[in-house]
This record gives structure tokens, C-alpha cells and sequence, in this order.
């Protein structure tokens, strides 16, 4: 019997996006029954402790063949050094490069699309976005990629960067005045009404703190975007419309990846981007709810039906609230597929493991992998594969 392909998921906090990767990542094994994954919580501390650290140790002990992780460019690096394991390893986090390791990550593009698309939609005309870490080479590029979305008439106004402490972000209970003299400066100056994104951790509850001391009003002078998590969304008066990366299909993606690294198949970039993005409209930017598709929602449907008879009205029906054609534009966007096409790529892809890693008979591939017959699934199959399925079968056989 083959051994387990062993994962261990590294983060060092808990919070609704991880989770999401994290249901992601099950979701392949759960397809995948030669994956298992086990979740290893680093502590806050790593990268500032010199000894052993007890968590690491147990992920070392249970000897992974590959790891899966959402940390920080600190806390990453401390990992790395102590697990001195040459195993491959995908983040899930943007973090500076290493060698044998691969990013799949977010599209920050799509995001300030998405976000400036729906401030749009709210009738702003003056959109920018608040940058707070003190990185100029990430500062410039992002400055740049929004500037060009946003088709900002004001460059000068359209990025605002405030270099400030993490804690100052993190801590919803830290006073922010007297509000730091730039940043006030830039937000009264801002035509009213105006929409402000701002992507960093902790950022929009910043934001809307800082706008209430200057006097000025969210979202009636001030809309606000975030990309934070559903609790600081919450915690915030008033509650924050969000713009975040589809954390379920990262987590399928990485593991996805991962898996393939596993067996020697790197892929040929070492950073992978995920298109598909979630807004989630709250109070910040008004009452007013533009036409918003759950393409996470979606793709996570997907991944679990396809191969059972789904059909596209059946997704729209069970997934979305809006029109086919809304539902088409978007899914088209954010994938580069059609919904239809999603379909059938899930439905190959278990087709193509039935017949490499099971003794079905090409019939019953055909039934469990959601096709209407064995010819209508010999026939899309090759034409789709070049090869049979029987040819596949013994060709995978022989590999």
C-alpha cells in the first residue's frame, strides 16, 4: 500500500482566512485520498525566540513531505530556519523569495478592480487608496497598478502612504489622536464624497477611526474598502465593506501545487496568482449593494458537484443572487473559464485520477466522473487529452 503524501499546515494565528485556505487545502485531499493533512499553530513569537520552539519540533517529528504556510516574511524566515528540512514548501502569503519554495497568492490587481469597480457603483468619482507600511518598492508598484485602474484625474491624490507601528493598526482600542498630520492633511483635501481602499491588516478600522477624529463622515464623505477579515469588519462602526482574495480556491490552488512538488512536477513559476476575489458589502460603503457574485462560493460548489450531474442553472441557482449573464461576465473575469468549462475541468480532472490511481471500469470513470455515458466521455476525453482513456490508463501505468 502506498504511504500517505504527509502536508503540514504552518500559520502562526487563527483568523476566518485561514480558515478558508485551510478548508481549500482539505477540500483537494478530500479528492485526492493519498493527501493528509495535519495543522501545526506556530506561536506569535517565533522569530524572536533562540531556542527550540516546541511546535516546530512536533512538525519536524511528524516528518512532513510538504508544507503548507500563511505567515509573514519574519515569522517565515524564523520557520525555515528552524525546520532545516529540505522538503517543498507553497505559501499562501506573499513572502520574500526562497529557494524550493512557491508562492500562490492573491491578485492584488483584481482586488483594487473589484474595489474601485464598486465605489463606481456607489456614484463616487474620486477614488484613492491609503498605504501604511513603510516599503517604497511595494508602495511605488501599488501606487502605480491603482493609479492605472482607477484612471485617477489627481495622481497626487489618488495613493496617500503613512508609515505607522503594526500595533497601531491591530490594536482597535489605541487612540489615534491627534491623527498623524499627512494622513489629515490628504483625507480633508480629498473631494467629497470620496472612496479610500486601503489593503493592509487592520487598515479600514484605522481609517474609519481617524476619519470620525477629523470630523469627517463614513461613508457620506468618506466610503471605505478594506481587505481584512470578517471580525475586524465587524468590530468596526460602522462595519466594513471588504474586498479579499477567494481564500477556499488559494487553499485548492496551493494544495493543488503542493501535491504536484510532492511527486517532482514544479511548476515552471515560482509565484502563482489566484484571480477570483470576494466582496463582501457592509455599512462602510453606504446601503446601496451593487451585483455581487460569489465566485469562491462558486468554485467551491464546483469542486465538490461537478461530478455529480451539476449543471450550470443548478450552481447559479444553489451559489449566486443575480442574473445568468451577470453571473457569466463575472465568473469569465475572475477565472478565465466559463462557469461550464469550470465544470467540465473539474470533471476531467477526476476522470484522470480514477483512471491512474483505480481498476474502475472506463464505464463506471465515466459514471463517478459526471459524464452521461462511457462514449460521450471516450469522445471528450480524447478529444480533450489526445489519448483514450484506456491509452491514458496504461500510459500512466508505465509512467
Amino acid at each position: 500500500m502506498t504511504s500517505p503524501r504527509k502536508v503540514a499546515f504552518a500559520s502562526v494565528f487563527s483568523s476566518a482566512c485561514i480558515h478558508r485556505r485551510m478548508r481549500g487545502a482539505l477540500s483537494y485531499a478530500d479528492s485526492h485520498p493519498g493527501v493528509v493533512i495535519r495543522d501545526f499553530r506556530v506561536p506569535l513569537d517565533i522569530a524572536s525566540r533562540t531556542g527550540p520552539v516546541p511546535e516546530v519540533s512536533a512538525l519536524k517529528e511528524w516528518k512532513p513531505d510538504g508544507i503548507l504556510s500563511f505567515m509573514d516574511n519574519r515569522d517565515f524566515d524564523a520557520l525555515l530556519e528552524q525546520v532545516e528540512a529540505a522538503v517543498p514548501i507553497v505559501s499562501m502569503a506573499a513572502v520574500n523569495p526562497h529557494p524550493g519554495v512557491v508562492l500562490v497568492v492573491g491578485s492584488m490587481p483584481k482586488m483594487f478592480e473589484m474595489g474601485i469597480q464598486h465605489f463606481r457603483q456607489q456614484g463616487l468619482r474620486m477614488v484613492a487608496m491609503l498605504m501604511f507600511k513603510d516599503d517604497p518598492a511595494v508602495h511605488k508598484h501599488a501606487a502605480r497598478v491603482f493609479t492605472e485602474i482607477s484612471k485617477a484625474s489627481d495622481p497626487s491624490l489618488a495613493t496617500y502612504v503613512e508609515p505607522i507601528a503594526t500595533e497601531s493598526l491591530t490594536d482597535l482600542e489605541r487612540s489615534i489622536e491627534p491623527v498623524p498630520p499627512g494622513l489629515a492633511d490628504w483625507l480633508t483635501r480629498l473631494p467629497k464624497p470620496a472612496g479610500v481602499m486601503t489593503v493592509a491588516y487592520g487598515g479600514g478600522n484605522y481609517l474609519v477611526r481617524a476619519c470620525h477624529a477629523l470630523g469627517l463622515r463614513v461613508p457620506e464623505d468618506i466610503a471605505v474598502i478594506c481587505a481584512d477579515d470578517v471580525d475586524l469588519c465587524l468590530s468596526s462602526s460602522p462595519t466594513l465593506t471588504s474586498v479579499e482574495a477567494a481564500s477556499e480556491i488559494i487553499g485548492f490552488e496551493a494544495m493543488k501545487t503542493l501535491d504536484g512538488m510532492m511527486q517532482g512536477n514544479y511548476p515552471a513559476q515560482t509565484m502563482i496568482r489566484v484571480e477570483a476575489v470576494d466582496l463582501h458589502v457592509r455599512q462602510s460603503t453606504g446601503k446601496k449593494i451593487a451585483e455581487v457574485c460569489d465566485i469562491a462560493g462558486a468554485m467551491t460548489f464546483i469542486n465538490r458537484h461537478a461530478c455529480n450531474g451539476l449543471t450550470v442553472e443548478r450552481l447559479l441557482q444553489e451559489t449566486q443572487r443575480v442574473s445568468k449573464m451577470t453571473f457569466h461576465k463575472h465568473f469569465v473575469a475572475s477565472t478565465g473559464q466559463t462557469p461550464g468549462e469550470a465544470i467540465r475541468q473539474r470533471q476531467f480532472a477526476e476522470a484522470r485520477r480514477l483512471l491512474a490511481e483505480t481498476k474502475l471500469s472506463i464505464t463506471l470513470v465515466a459514471e463517478q466522473s459526471g459524464f452521461g455515458s462511457s462514449s460521450d466521455f471516450a469522445r471528450a476525453f480524447r478529444s480533450t487529452e489526445g489519448l483514450t482513456p484506456r491509452a491514458y490508463r496504461e500510459n500512466t501505468a508505465q509512467g
